[in-house]
């Protein structure tokens, strides 16, 4: 166990980019916690089900990162998402489903049967997995990799399971790429928002490259319009940038305001009402998919945050630069 330890640890810290950099001061959460094991009849490959307080982890994955720590990782993830949200915790909901399988193979199989007519367009994940209708999947490309996903991921799936009504992709993918910032004290983990090297990099290198998108056109995209752009290698400046509005809005006591009101109207299912749009439209829209984020992004935004796009996005470069340290 001690070897298994060191190893997970060390690798762990480099890919959180924590290699050499000093442990969480505040000692961190635990990844070694208390939780369920039991067989789990997956078909020809015999699983486990991990048990913990917030999620029912199937995983055909033999790998003791996995089946030690994966419990622990996710437990404290779920912590981060109540405070990065700022949504109270519910104990009385259901534990959240999880799937870790062994390969992608696996991985496949279950996502076929899961999504259906819409598997191509998942078979084009190239590693990981990801979230649909609140049910994470996951194929383990090692515990480090997985774990980093995860808890991306988790943002997701943690929302589905709390709000009433989607929030809008500038919003989600943004926390969500907050919430994948971690470093490791031992077999002790912190998520540290502000310090992402993946997120940084990219917004770093999409502001040198002169790739910074426009905020109005910004607010209606969603990940499938950064993939299939003209430039798809500019793809990852839509993250880095969706990272730093997150954080910009968490941290000016003005827009953090508008952003948990938007937060606890998604949460009662209230958002239609404060645009005051009918509730038969509201409907109609939300089943729309990716065009109700197109077309009430921009909406969100003014009411919650603000309806001075330009000024607002004068003072968010400035933001976005200063974070890369371009300033």
């Amino acid at each position: 166990m001690r070897t298994l330890t060191v190893r997970f640890v060390s690798a762990l810290a480099v890919a959180a980019g924590g290699c050499g950099k000093p442990p969480a001061p505040d000692g961190g959460t635990p990844l070694t916690i208390a939780f369920r094991s039991e067989p789990w009849d997956s078909g020809p490959t015999a699983g486990r089900q991990l048990v913990s307080p917030h999620y029912r982890i199937y995983t055909t994955s033999a790998s003791p990162e996995v089946l030690h720590y994966l419990p622990g990782f996710l437990e404290a993830a779920h912590a981060n998402y109540l405070a990065v949200t700022g949504l109270a915790p519910r104990p009385d909901l259901p534990r959240m489903s999880v799937y870790m399988m062994a390969s992608r193979q696996e991985w496949a199989a279950l996502t076929r049967s899961i999504v259906g007519e819409r598997w191509s367009i998942y078979a084009a994940i190239e590693a990981g997995g990801y979230c649909y209708r609140g049910v994470s999947v996951f194929w383990d490309i090692g515990g480090i990799g997985s774990m980093s996903i995860a808890a991306h991921e988790g943002l997701h799936q943690f929302l589905a399971h709390r709000l009433a009504e989607p929030l809008p992709m500038w919003l989600e993918e943004g926390l969500a790429a907050v919430c994948e910032g971690y470093q490791l004290d031992g077999l002790r983990v912190r998520f540290t928002p502000t310090r992402n090297p993946s997120r940084f990099s990219d917004l770093r290198k999409g502001l040198v490259q002169g790739w910074w998108v426009p905020l109005a056109k910004l607010l209606e995209m969603d990940g499938g319009d950064a993939l299939r752009g003209s430039m798809p290698e500019r793809a990852v400046m839509y993250y880095g940038q969706l990272w730093a509005l997150a954080q910009y809005l968490a941290g000016d006591p003005a827009h953090a305001a508008g952003r948990a009101r938007l937060l606890a109207d998604a949460q009662a299912g209230r958002l239609g009402e404060a645009l005051n749009v009918p509730a038969d439209r509201w409907r109609a829209l939300r089943r729309q998919g990716r065009l109700y984020n197109r077309t009430m992004s921009v909406p969100l935004f003014k009411h919650y945050v603000t309806d001075d796009l330009a000024g607002f996005e004068r003072q968010y470069v400035a933001f976005a630069r200063k974070l890369a340290k371009l300033e």
